[in-house]
């Protein structure tokens, strides 16, 4: 019995043992195991510090190609700058002139259009040194910006025959609706003229026979020659007083 007990004893004692000595070296294997290497995160490629900011492309400003215009025989800045609908003041300036009576047939004139920038000098390419002179209207005395308008019949042109017979008037003074304003000639027949606003010196015709209206040219639609040698026109303003007269000759 005594053996027996002994026996199991020093079975109990070695399993104890072999407990003990497998949880000491558990834990020893785990607080001195090496620490797994984690696999580096593969690094971003950065561009070189000159090039990491692209400079933005500047377009060029478009450019407005200005508007040149030939004078004609009977030009006026006033007709001109009536038909292209812009300032005398702007046709001066971007041509450098002092003399808004100072043309001449065959001159170029750049006229200003949006967008384009007036220069400071006239080109020389658009002059014409050899180019024969208009004759412009009377002006008298230098009119003062907002005057009263000033209109005055110039001419009436090839009395008599209805395909080419108009009168010419002009404006000496300051800006003018001819809305409300009428010609009328010895015999009682009367022109009335349309909404049409006319700048100092600017000039429009009223040809007697049938026509397409513009800014420059107006047709009464007559079926004859309404203007003889000796006849009297009369431009009558909005109040119904006689403005001015002009005689055939």
């Amino acid at each position: 019995m005594n053996w027996r007990r002994l026996f199991v004893y020093l079975i109990l004692n070695a399993i104890v043992s072999a407990a003990v000595t497998l949880t000491v070296l558990a834990v020893w294997d785990a607080t001195h195991r090496a620490p797994v290497a984690l696999p580096s995160a593969t690094p971003i490629p950065q561009p070189p510090l000159s090039i990491t900011r692209t400079a933005q492309a500047v377009l060029p400003s478009a450019t407005a190609t200005p508007t040149v215009y030939e004078v004609k025989g009977g030009d006026t800045l006033g007709s001109i700058a009536l038909q292209f609908d812009v300032s005398v003041d702007a046709i001066m300036k971007a041509n450098g002139l002092d003399d808004p009576n100072t043309l001449s047939v065959g001159q170029k004139l750049v006229i200003p259009v949006a967008g384009f920038i007036q220069p400071t000098t006239t080109p020389q390419s658009l002059t014409n040194p050899n180019a024969t002179p208009v004759t412009p209207p009377p002006t008298g005395t230098a009119v003062e910006a907002g005057s009263a308008p000033q209109l005055a019949i110039r001419s009436i042109t090839d009395a008599g025959n209805l395909a080419t017979e108009k009168i010419t008037i002009v404006n000496l003074g300051g800006v003018v609706d001819l809305s409300g304003w009428t010609l009328r000639d010895d015999q009682g027949n009367m022109y009335a003229f349309p909404a049409l606003s006319l700048f100092q010196g600017g000039a429009v015709s009223v040809h007697t026979g049938l026509g397409r209206d513009t800014v420059t040219d107006l047709y009464w639609g007559q079926g004859g020659a309404m203007w003889q040698s000796g006849e009297t026109a009369t431009l009558i303003d909005p109040k119904g007083r006689a403005h001015t007269t002009f005689t055939t000759p």
